[in-house]
């Protein structure tokens, strides 16, 4: 498998040793999710694009590759970017700017934009913060974290199957592809997409036919329908002075999502 394909779907940097790779998950996971609430119920883009800076400047400052955080945030951008242009369109009384061509036209409202900027920012500062919590928790405490926390064991177990064989399937579609490209299979739009629509059916068989291979060789191996999932270790005095500290931010962010209404 490539190597930044590795990086960029494993938990690679999340088993390097900095500051907060070593902070107990589920500390992690609480001020995450605390703070993911503060942006939901803020009306705000400052509190979004502040927490979405924090998260993105806590990265770099742990040796996350600038590259490989703007490379994850690329979906999400992108997703935020077409929110905003729809709410801009559809939503609102008060015209922007008005379009005009071929007879059609079309107006850009006031209120569509506002309310479209703080949904974009939700979604990027939601997106930093998953972002934080997956390069500096790996999976295996995350799985612990979760368990604690009385996450249906099955959804768990999902969790666990989907993570392991993500890069196997990966790995697959890369392989198709090349196959493809070798025959030319992408020296047009016609062309490419048909060489898409192969490539998908032919992963789709692949994934059955794993799922089922993986399910007998589990069955002969005893699995009884329940996977070991380990219990998180105690709090240490560094996971509650951690604890400590996030909960200064999150108050801290409280106060300004109150201030900004």
């Amino acid at each position: 498998m490539r190597s930044d394909s590795i990086e960029l779907f494993s938990d690679y940097f999340a088993q390097a040793t900095n500051a907060l790779t070593h902070v107990d998950a589920r500390v992690k996971l609480v001020f995450m999710l605390a703070v993911l609430s503060v942006v939901l119920i803020g009306n705000s883009i400052g509190i979004s694009l502040l927490v979405a800076v924090m998260c993105i400047s806590v990265l770099l400052l742990i040796k996350i590759p600038f590259k490989m955080v703007l490379v994850r945030l690329v979906g999400p951008l992108i997703m935020a970017g077409v929110i905003l242009l729809l709410q801009g369109f559809l939503s609102g009384d008060t015209p922007l700017h008005t379009l005009s061509y071929a007879g059609l036209t079309v107006s850009i409202y006031k209120e569509g934009i506002s309310k479209g900027t703080v949904i974009a920012g939700r979604v990027i500062a939601g997106t930093s913060l998953v972002l934080l919590l997956s390069m500096t928790t790996p999976v295996n405490k995350l799985l612990g974290a979760l368990k604690y926390f009385k996450v249906p064991s099955g959804w768990l177990e999902v969790t666990i199957f989907a993570y392991r064989y993500i890069f196997v399937f990966i790995e697959e579609a890369q392989g198709i592809m090349d196959a493809q490209r070798l025959r030319l299979g992408y020296r047009g739009i016609g062309i490419g997409l048909r060489s898409w629509g192969i490539l998908a059916g032919s992963l789709f068989t692949r994934v059955y036919d794993q799922a089922n291979a993986t399910h007998t060789a589990m069955t002969l191996r005893g699995y009884n329908g329940m996977l070991y999932i380990k219990d998180p270790d105690r709090l240490t005095p560094r996971d509650v002075g951690a604890g400590l500290l996030m909960a200064l931010i999150f108050s801290l962010l409280l106060l300004a999502t109150i201030f900004w209404g």
